[in-house]
C-alpha cells in the first residue's frame, strides 16, 4: 500500500511538471495583421472564447477605456470582457530577438524600475536595436471591436534625437 502511495505521488509530480507555463515572449509573427485578422486568426467581432484559445499562453495586459487606467497584467480567464476595455500583448525585441522584461533586467543586472532608463539610453541604443511591438484589442459589449498592431522603435525615438 505504501508503494502504491509513492507511485501516486511520483505520477502527480510528473504530471504537474508537464503543465505548460505562459510564455513571457511573443514571436514577431504574432504582431502581424493580415486583412484585419491576427496571425492566429482572431478578428473584429470575435468573442472571448476565440481570444482565449489563441492567446492563453501569452501575458495579457488590460486597461479600462472609460476611466484613466494603466495596463496591468491580468489572468486571461479573469478579464472582464463585457466591460469597455483594451487588452494588449506586448514584447520587446532586442537585436531582432524577442526578450522578456525579466530577462532584460537579469542580463543587465538592473531592477525592473530601471528598465525604461536602460532601454532609452543612448549608450545602450548604440550597441543594440530595440523595438517594442504590441497587439491591442479593443472590447465593446463582449466582442472585439478593433485590433491594432504597432511598434515603437527605441533607436529612432530615443537615440536619433540625441545625435542631432
Amino acid at each position: 500500500m505504501k508503494r502504491l502511495g509513492c507511485i501516486a505521488v511520483l505520477l502527480l509530480l510528473l504530471l504537474t511538471g508537464c503543465e505548460r507555463k505562459p510564455e513571457a515572449t511573443a514571436p514577431r509573427e504574432l504582431f502581424q495583421l493580415d486583412d484585419g485578422a491576427t496571425a492566429d486568426g482572431v478578428r473584429t467581432g470575435d468573442r472571448p472564447e476565440q481570444f482565449i484559445d489563441a492567446y492563453r499562453n501569452y501575458t495579457i495586459q488590460v486597461a479600462y477605456n472609460d476611466q484613466e487606467s494603466d495596463y496591468v497584467v491580468m489572468d486571461i480567464d479573469k478579464i472582464p470582457y463585457s466591460e469597455n476595455i483594451s487588452t494588449m500583448i506586448a514584447n520587446f525585441f532586442v537585436d531582432g530577438e524577442p526578450v522578456s522584461e525579466e530577462a532584460l533586467c537579469e542580463e543587465n543586472k538592473i531592477k525592473p524600475a530601471q528598465l525604461y532608463a536602460l532601454l532609452s539610453s543612448s549608450a545602450y541604443l548604440r550597441e543594440h536595436s530595440v523595438v517594442y511591438r504590441y497587439l491591442r484589442f479593443s472590447w465593446t459589449d463582449g466582442a472585439i471591436s478593433r485590433i491594432q498592431s504597432d511598434e515603437l522603435n527605441y533607436n529612432e525615438t530615443y537615440e536619433t534625437p540625441q545625435l542631432r
